[in-house]
C-alpha cells in the first residue's frame, strides 16, 4: 500500500508538472467566473459583475424567469459544452502521453526495477490520470455551486455529484487511449483513434435517437387512427336507419383500418433497424447518457427549456411551475422520448459502460505486463 501512495504521489507531481494541466485549471477558472458575472436585481439582469445592465420586468431578482435561464445556462453550456466536450478534450490531450512516454526506453525501466508489480505500477498510473479530471471538476463544481447559491439562493449540494459522473464519462474514453498508448506506444495515434470512438458513440447514440424519434411518431399516429376506429365504429353503431350515413362510415372505417395497417407496417420496418442499433449501443459506452445523469439529478418540477419559454410554448402559472400551451405531435415525440430516457435505470447507463471499461482495461494491462521492455 505504501509502495502504490508514493507511486501516486510521484505520478501527481509529473501531472503537475504539465503545463497544460494548469491552462485547463485557469479555463475552468475563467469560465466559473463568467457564469459568476451574470446577476439579478430589481431592474432586471446585470452582466460582467454590473458593467452591463438589461431591464426587464421577466429578469428581475427572484422571478421564475431569471431562474430558469441562470440554471438553463449552466446545464446547456457549463455541463453540455463545457464539461462534456471542451474540458474532456482537454483532458485527453494532457493525458494520452502519460502511458508511452511512461513505457518509453529508460523511463520505465527504473521503476521496474523496484520490487513492484506491474498490476499495481498499471493501476496507480490509470488512477492518477483520472485525478487530473477529478481535481478540474472539482474546482468547477464548487465554483457553479458558489454561483447557484449567491445568484439564487440555491445552496444544492447535488451540483457535487458532477465529480463521480464526469471521472466515470471520461474513464470510458480514457480506457481506450490507455489500450491504444500501451499497444501503439504513440501518444498521437491512441488519442486520433480515441477521438474516432468517442464521434462513432455520438453517431449511433444520434442514429438511435432519430430513428426512435420517427418510430415513436409512428406511434402516436397509430394510436390517434385507433381513436378514429373506434368513433367511427360507435357512429356505424347508431346509425342503423340512415343507409346512406351508414355505407360512408364503413368506408371511412376501412380507410382508417388500412391507414393504421399501413402505419403498424412502417413501424415493424422501423423495429427491424432500430433494434440492432440498441444491441450496438447496449455494449457500448454511453457517454452522452452519462453526462444526461447530472440533469436528471438536478432537474426540478418547474425546470422547462428557455427556448419553450421564448416560443411562447408554455407560460407561467399560479403554482409558481409552468403550464404546457403547445399540445402538438411534435411536443408528445419530445415528452416521450424524455421519459424513455429517464426510465434507463442508472445500472444499465453507467453498469453496461463499465464492463466495457473494465474488458479493455483488462486487455491493456494484460499487454502492459506481459510486454518485454
Amino acid at each position: 500500500m505504501r509502495i502504490a501512495l508514493a507511486m501516486l504521489l510521484d505520478a501527481y507531481r509529473e501531472l503537475n508538472a504539465r503545463k497544460l494541466f494548469w491552462i485547463t485549471l485557469v479555463m475552468s477558472g475563467m469560465v466559473v467566473l463568467s457564469y459568476g458575472s451574470i446577476g439579478f436585481n430589481e431592474s432586471g439582469m446585470s452582466m460582467f459583475y454590473g458593467l452591463q445592465q438589461i431591464d426587464s420586468e421577466y429578469l428581475r431578482k427572484g422571478s421564475l424567469m431569471s431562474e430558469v435561464l441562470y440554471r438553463s445556462i449552466f446545464s446547456w453550456i457549463m455541463v453540455g459544452l463545457w464539461l462534456a466536450w471542451t474540458a474532456t478534450i482537454l483532458a485527453l490531450i494532457s493525458t494520452t502521453t502519460i502511458f508511452p512516454d511512461f513505457m518509453a526506453g529508460g523511463s520505465i525501466d527504473l521503476v521496474l526495477s523496484k520490487p513492484i508489480r506491474r498490476t499495481t505500477l498499471f493501476a496507480a498510473k490509470y488512477m492518477v490520470s483520472l485525478l487530473f479530471v477529478v481535481l478540474q471538476v472539482s474546482l468547477f463544481s464548487l465554483g457553479t455551486f458558489l454561483c447557484l447559491g449567491m445568484r439564487l439562493d440555491d445552496w444544492d449540494w447535488k451540483i457535487f455529484a458532477a465529480i463521480p459522473i464526469v471521472t466515470v464519462f471520461y474513464s470510458y474514453l480514457f480506457s481506450v487511449n490507455v489500450l491504444l498508448g500501451v499497444w501503439t506506444r504513440s501518444a498521437l495515434a491512441a488519442l486520433l483513434v480515441t477521438m474516432l470512438l468517442w464521434s462513432s458513440l455520438f453517431g449511433i447514440t444520434l442514429a438511435e435517437g432519430l430513428m426512435y424519434k420517427e418510430r415513436t411518431k409512428l406511434v402516436i399516429q397509430t394510436e390517434r387512427s385507433d381513436r378514429l376506429i373506434a368513433d367511427l365504429e360507435a357512429h356505424l353503431a347508431t346509425s342503423d336507419r340512415d343507409e346512406s350515413r351508414r355505407a360512408r362510415l364503413m368506408v371511412e372505417v376501412a380507410d382508417a383500418r388500412s391507414l393504421r395497417d399501413t402505419q403498424n407496417e412502417a413501424i415493424d420496418k422501423m423495429d427491424r433497424w432500430h433494434r440492432p442499433i440498441r444491441v450496438i449501443q447496449s455494449v457500448l459506452p454511453k457517454t452522452g447518457e452519462t453526462i444526461n445523469m447530472l440533469d436528471r439529478l438536478l432537474k426540478r418540477d418547474t425546470d422547462v427549456n428557455i427556448l419553450d419559454i421564448f416560443r411562447g410554448n408554455v407560460v407561467p402559472d399560479q403554482s409558481g411551475g409552468f403550464r404546457t400551451t403547445d399540445t402538438s405531435q411534435d411536443r408528445e415525440v419530445q415528452r416521450r422520448m424524455e421519459a424513455e430516457v429517464n426510465r434507463r435505470s442508472v445500472w444499465y447507463v453507467v453498469g453496461t459502460s463499465l464492463v466495457f471499461e473494465v474488458v479493455i482495461l483488462s486487455i491493456a494491462c494484460l499487454i502492459f505486463v506481459r510486454r518485454d521492455f
